[in-house]
């Protein structure tokens, strides 16, 4: 069957034993990535003793630097998706939350492309989308995409799921800082877009009858490719690093807070996908490469965290995760 559209849709392990701060969390579990580490100074050699000549002994051999760790450790206990990586609000366990307004910066990746590999990457934040049963999602965002001549191409767009993605009028450059938000109200929905670099900016409310409100999202994802037979994600694009900053959520009762807020439940997803033409792609069982994009802890005040893509050598048994509805071109 012929393509229907590209949207990021993706699977999630169930959003169950949230805990209600993040920081709690993290620091109870072992991280995936070490903490930063200072470069050990090496040991001074000993000074040589004098000879009964009186001659001055050797000098002492400097020790081996210390190698630098990670800058950022990875976010304990991430569920796991095909496609979203980053993090997800929503109501603490039995309890309902319901939000207005969204909003996140980023600086646009450099991605890196390879000749002959389509792949593609989007970042965004958005309104709703998390519940399994979710039939809506209101988002606003960025993307990063290489086409088979390994040229990468930028773009911004909105989308209101189930309607596909609208690119939209704002040019974006690799290196660019960018801030989006979404804001839901009754039947309307404002999307905004901000190139802090360039100085221009797009606004638009439109109409949305059923939108979801029951969580919120700052995301990087790899965007699906949907026919008559489902949706699969497309290769997430190299994007090497990223950083989510002044991540903040409104409540419809006006609570406006990060991430973290003990209000609300947060949630680190971790992407994790089959690197089609992998080494070992074609049998059906044996090792792959696996494509991932892991969230980090969260930082400061519980309103920044980076998403890392890397690669790694995983079983091809088993499902990566779930499938969000989402974004993408």
């Amino acid at each position: 069957m012929g393509i229907a559209a590209i949207v990021l849709v993706g699977v999630l392990v169930p959003f169950t034993a949230i805990a209600a701060a993040h920081s709690a969390a993290a620091a109870a579990a072992t991280p995936l990535s070490p903490a930063v580490s200072t470069d050990a100074t090496g040991a001074t050699g000993a000074t040589g003793s004098s000879g009964a000549t009186g001659s001055t002994g050797s000098t002492g051999s400097s020790g081996a630097t210390g190698s630098t760790g990670v800058t950022a450790p990875a976010a304990a206990n991430p569920s796991l998706s095909s496609n979203w990586a980053g993090y997800a609000v929503g109501g603490p366990r039995g309890v309902a939350r319901h939000f207005k307004h969204v909003t996140g910066s980023w600086v646009q990746p450099a991605v890196t492309c390879t000749a002959g590999s389509l792949t593609y990457s989007a970042f965004w934040v958005g309104i709703g989308g998390l519940s399994q049963t979710s039939q809506a999602l209101e988002q606003a965002g960025t993307e990063a995409d290489c086409d088979a001549n390994g040229v990468a191409h930028y773009s911004a767009w909105y989308e209101l799921v189930p309607s596909a993605p609208v690119r939209v009028r704002l040019t974006i450059a690799a290196g660019d800082s960018v801030t989006a938000s979404v804001s839901v109200s009754g039947s309307y929905t404002t999307v905004r877009l901000i190139d802090h670099t360039s100085g221009a900016s797009i606004s638009k409310r439109l109409h949305f009858a059923h939108p979801d409100t029951t969580s919120a999202e700052w995301i990087a994802e790899a965007p699906s490719v949907c026919t008559s037979n489902g949706c699969r994600a497309l290769a997430l694009t190299n994007f090497g690093s990223m950083v989510f900053t002044g991540a903040s959520v409104t409540t419809a009762s006006g609570r406006t807070g990060p991430i973290i807020d003990t209000h609300w439940s947060a949630q680190p997803i971790m992407l994790k996908e089959i690197a089609r033409g992998a080494p070992g792609a074609g049998t059906f069982f044996g090792q792959r490469t696996l494509v991932t994009a892991v969230p980090s802890v969260l930082a400061g005040t519980g309103s920044s965290f980076v998403v890392t893509w890397g690669q790694q050598a995983g079983s091809s048994s088993g499902a990566p995760g779930r499938v969000f509805p989402g974004s993408g071109h």
